[in-house]
Order: C-alpha cells, then sequence, then structure tokens
C-alpha cells in the first residue's frame, strides 16, 4: 500500500481484554458509546475472538456488539495455534465467536508463545493449512492474513500461495526522523503526508504490492483512558464490497434465570432491603 494511497482509506482501529479500565477485579471494558463519540473518524474495528491458546476473548461480544451498534464496519481476528490441530483451532474459532461471526476475519501471524520453536518449514504448513481450511469452515466470510514482512521473510518458505492471499501488515512509522517513538494519533500521522510521496510499507519480499490491504502503523495510539491500541488504515475499496450487504447486528444473548437473580438481589441489596428469609 503506497503512501499517497492512505487518501483513498479508512482509518482502523484493533481491540481486544487489553482495552480495559484496569480496575481489578473484573477489568471492565470501555464505553464504546464513548470512544465512537470521541473519535467519529473511526471507521473500521478489527477485535480480538481468541487468545493465542484458543480461549475466547472476554471482551470480544461487548465491543462486537458496540461498534456494530455505532455503525463502525467490525472484523474479527483470530489467533492459528501450531500446538493445534486444524480442526481443534477451528472448534475455538467457531466457540469464541459464537453468533458474532463479521463479514471479514482476520488471522494473525505475529510471532506469539506458541509459535516458540516452530521451523520456518513447520510454519509455513501452518499458514497454508489454514488457507486452505478457513474458505470450507466459514464459507460466508472474506479472510485475510495478518503479519510483519520481516517476521514473513524470516519465517516462512516462499510459494506462489503467497499472493493468492490478502494481507494486512505491520510496518511502524515515527513522527520524528530517527527517533524510534511510534505515532500515537491519527493526527501525528496524517502530518507526515507526503514522505516523498512514494513510501511504501515494508512487505519483505514475498507479497506483491497489490495484495497489500491494510496496514498497522502503530501499537502506541493514545486512543483510550487507559493502555494504549493499534491503530490501521484500510483501503476502502476492498471494504466498502465486503460490507455494503452486512447484516443488522445480532441481538445480545438473553439472561439466564441464574444472572436475573443476580441483578434482583444486586438491586435490592443497593436499596437496604432485608432478604433474610
Amino acid at each position: 500500500m503506497p503512501w499517497p494511497i492512505l487518501t483513498l482509506s479508512g482509518k482502523a482501529v484493533d481491540w481486544s481484554w487489553y482495552q480495559n479500565d484496569g480496575i481489578d477485579p473484573y477489568y471492565r471494558p470501555f464505553d464504546v458509546d464513548a470512544f465512537c463519540s470521541a473519535h467519529p473518524y473511526i471507521e473500521f474495528a478489527i477485535i480480538r475472538a481468541v487468545w493465542p491458546n484458543g480461549t475466547t476473548d472476554q471482551h470480544y461480544a461487548h465491543y462486537y456488539d458496540g461498534f456494530y451498534k455505532n455503525g463502525v464496519r467490525v472484523a474479527a481476528y483470530l489467533w492459528p495455534n501450531p500446538q493445534k490441530t486444524i480442526p481443534a483451532m477451528i472448534a475455538d474459532w467457531k466457540r469464541a465467536l459464537g453468533d458474532r461471526i463479521p463479514k471479514l476475519l482476520v488471522y494473525d501471524y505475529e510471532e506469539a508463545t506458541t509459535f516458540i520453536g516452530k521451523t520456518a518449514s513447520q510454519l509455513t504448513s501452518l499458514m497454508t493449512s489454514v488457507w486452505g481450511a478457513v474458505p470450507l469452515a466459514f464459507p460466508d466470510q472474506v479472510h485475510i492474513n495478518y503479519s510483519r514482512g520481516s517476521w514473513l521473510n524470516a519465517r516462512i518458505i516462499q510459494g506462489s500461495w503467497i499472493n493468492e492471499i490478502r494481507w494486512m501488515l505491520a510496518h511502524y512509522i515515527y513522527p520524528k526522523p530517527d527517533v524510534a517513538l511510534q505515532a500515537k494519533s491519527f493526527a501525528e500521522l496524517d502530518a507526515l503526508l507526503p514522505i516523498g510521496n512514494n513510501f511504501t510499507p515494508y512487505r519483505g519480499t514475498l507479497i506483491t504490492e497489490a495484495n497489500v490491504i491494510g496496514w498497522q502503523f502503530s501499537s502506541k495510539g493514545a486512543l483510550v483512558p487507559r493502555g494504549s491500541s493499534d491503530m490501521d488504515y484500510f483501503l476502502r475499496s476492498f471494504l466498502d464490497p465486503i460490507y455494503q450487504d452486512a447484516p443488522p447486528p445480532p441481538p445480545p444473548p438473553p439472561q439466564t434465570l441464574e444472572q436475573r437473580v443476580g441483578v434482583l438481589e444486586r438491586e435490592a441489596i443497593s436499596r437496604g432491603w432485608n432478604l433474610a428469609p
């Protein structure tokens, strides 16, 4: 994705359990309504559905529903796990997504603890196996991969299949030359334009430019009250056809009887009522 084409791209953020209020023991997720009100330029949110080991991200449903309700396009990102079989991975993903399966699924190939000790041959086999299986497991979704060009060069064996995939690449840009501090806002990055009018995020030697449709430019976004968030750009020409017929957001799951009783008990206690028999 060359730098000038950012004028044709939409601003995006990555969200997960790490975006929370930090209050023990619950680490409540942030108010998406307030976030969208403060940052109305955000067009797209990529929300983590699973941890690298396959367990469900606790805040996936909250952020999915919140962004969807605010008219922000939503995708989910999933961690392939070479410690598991492909069917076991897909079972984890389906359990995590539940009835909240967005139009776009992103497979995260950043270095994870589950990749430690795996050879290039093993990681290449994982990537090709996942890419062969996901269209069958999620036939109504569009699938892309996420990684860094340098990681791909070091860990993946080149093959023609790589350019059958659309890619979101991580390549961080520093607002001050030769100062290794990432941009903390979209405005910081936008103020740098143009840089020679020919900047292209590093994509290694394996991926053709035409197959880069998204770019993560910082992991230090100061967009939330606590912690940081990843910030991205995505080509609207890629996203628009995917989301033009997006279904309405799913309703929240109904509360169980046990959950409803708990709500009533808390309300009674807050009013000072005596619940003793």
